[in-house]
């Protein structure tokens, strides 16, 4: 941490982004994760799509 913000061009930014990175990554945990599932299913549809 401490040499990614010594050696960044602007370290107040680097510093800034640290923070926001580790206040999301904190949130994401508090949050908690999407429940298990037995199958993966997609997301987007398949029709006019090419394999």
């Amino acid at each position: 941490m401490n040499t990614a913000i010594a050696h960044a061009g602007n370290p107040v930014l680097m510093a800034s982004a640290m923070r926001k990175a580790i206040e999301a990554g904190r949130e994401a945990c508090l949050a908690g994760r999407m429940p298990k599932r037995q199958y993966a299913s997609a997301s987007s549809p398949l029709d006019g799509t090419f394999f």
